[in-house]
C-alpha cells in the first residue's frame, strides 16, 4: 500500500501533463524522430501507463462494495487486455514479423474490445442499480466473445484476412462511433443518479472521445487514407500513441475519483 500511495502523490494531473508533453518533444525530436518508432519505445511506454491505471484501480478502493468491485473488475480486464495488445503489436511487428495487414486489423478490432468492455463494466452498474435482468449485458458478453473469435481465427488462419470484406475496416469505425455516443450517454445518466461517478465522468468522457480518434488514426493505417493525407505511418505511430497516453492519463485520474463510498450508496 505504501508503492501505492507514493506513486498517487507522484503522478499529479500536473505531473502527468508535463509527463505527456516531455514524451511528445522526445518522441518528435530524438534520433531525428525515428528512435522512438525503430525501438518500440511508443509500446513499452503505453504499456507503463496501463500499468499505473491498474495500480490505481488497486488503490484505495472499497472492493467489498459489489457495485464498485463489479465495474472495477471489469475495467480491469480490459486494461491488461490492452498492455498486451500494445505488447503484442510490437513483438508482431518487429519480432514475429506476422502479416502487417492482420496486425492492423487485430490493433482496431481491439480498441473496438476495449470500448466494449468500457461499457459493459458502465451496464453492470445499471444493471445492479435498476436491477435489471441483464439482457444487455449478456449482448455485450456476446459482441465481445464474436470478437474474441475473429482475432484468433485471423491467427489461426492468416488468409482469412483476405476474405474479410474491403468495407470491414468502415464497418468497424461506424460501430465504434456508435459504441462512443452510447458510453458517453451512459456516463452523462451514470453521473445523474449515482453521484459517485461524477467526478469520474469529468475525465472519462474526454477520455472517450480522445480515445475514439485514436481508434480513427489506426483505421487510417488499415485502410492507407494516412498515405492520401501525407500523414506517414512512423507518425500515426506516433499520433495514435500520444492519444492513447492522453487518455490513460485521464483515466488514472479519474479512477482515483472512485473512493471509498459514503452514505446510502455505501450501504448497497
Amino acid at each position: 500500500m505504501k508503492i501505492f500511495t507514493a506513486l498517487e502523490n507522484l503522478f499529479t494531473p500536473r505531473v502527468l501533463i508535463i509527463v505527456n508533453l516531455a514524451i511528445i518533444l522526445a518522441a518528435e525530436f530524438v534520433g531525428g524522430g525515428h528512435f522512438f518508432a525503430e525501438n518500440g519505445l511508443m509500446h513499452a511506454i503505453a504499456i507503463v501507463f496501463v500499468g499505473l491505471v491498474i495500480v490505481r484501480i488497486f488503490s484505495d478502493y472499497a472492493f467489498s462494495d459489489r457495485v464498485l468491485k463489479g465495474f472495477l473488475n471489469i475495467q480491469l480486464g480490459f486494461f491488461l487486455l490492452l498492455g498486451f495488445v500494445h505488447l503484442y503489436e510490437y513483438l508482431g511487428l518487429n519480432v514475429l514479423l506476422l502479416n502487417s495487414k492482420v496486425v492492423e486489423i487485430s490493433v482496431a478490432i481491439s480498441y473496438l474490445l476495449w470500448f466494449l468492455g468500457m461499457l459493459l463494466a458502465l451496464e453492470f452498474v445499471s444493471k445492479v442499480y435498476y436491477q435489471k435482468k441483464g439482457i444487455a449485458i449478456g449482448i455485450f458478453i456476446t459482441l465481445i466473445s464474436m470478437a474474441v473469435l475473429l482475432l484468433v481465427a485471423l491467427h489461426l488462419f492468416g488468409g482469412l484476412i483476405w476474405y474479410l470484406p474491403h468495407w470491414f475496416p468502415e464497418m468497424m469505425l461506424v460501430v465504434i462511433v456508435a459504441l462512443v455516443v452510447a458510453e458517453i450517454s451512459s456516463l452523462i445518466g451514470m453521473r445523474k443518479i449515482m453521484p459517485i461517478f461524477y467526478d469520474y465522468s469529468r475525465y472519462a468522457i474526454p477520455a472517450t472521445a480522445l480515445l475514439f480518434l485514436a481508434a480513427f488514426s489506426e483505421y487510417g493505417e488499415s485502410t492507407g487514407i494516412l498515405g492520401v493525407l501525407g500523414v506517414s505511418s512512423e507518425q500515426n505511430l506516433y499520433i495514435s500513441h500520444f492519444l492513447v497516453y492522453a487518455v490513460l492519463s485521464l483515466l488514472y485520474i479519474g479512477f482515483g475519483k472512485l473512493k471509498r463510498p459514503t452514505g446510502i450508496y455505501a450501504e448497497m
